[in-house]
């Protein structure tokens, strides 16, 4: 939601519900792992440049300020480029590590996303 003050805006994301926010830092060169949720959606707002996302069978390049919205189920992921990257997660629904399916390993570590 939008809201217009004599100021400037206010972007409303959430107001009055359950939800779970998150600043992920992505570091140079590497990703999230390939994985879905079954109990949350989340979305994401980018933050810096410089990063692909994926959505489904989907890839992006964002820019700074560009917002993706995940549904229960869909696999996703994020990889940074050249530089770290900062990505604002806020989590619809139950939201606890237990939830999180994965289809493929993270980009250069070895433990889960």
């Amino acid at each position: 939601m939008l809201l217009e003050k004599s100021w400037g805006l206010i972007r409303e994301y959430t107001i009055n519900q359950v939800c779970t926010v998150k600043l992920m830092l992505i570091a140079a060169g590497q990703s999230t792992s390939l994985h879905y949720h079954r109990l949350r959606d989340d979305m994401w707002i980018i933050l810096d440049n410089g990063l692909e996302v994926q959505v489904g069978n989907e890839k992006f390049f964002p820019r700074e300020g560009d917002e993706f919205v995940i549904k229960a189920g869909v696999e996703h992921k994020i990889t940074a480029g050249d530089k770290p990257v900062r990505v604002l997660e806020i989590d619809f629904g139950y939201s606890t590590e237990d939830d999180v399916s994965y289809l493929e390993p993270s980009a250069g570590v070895e433990s889960s996303d």
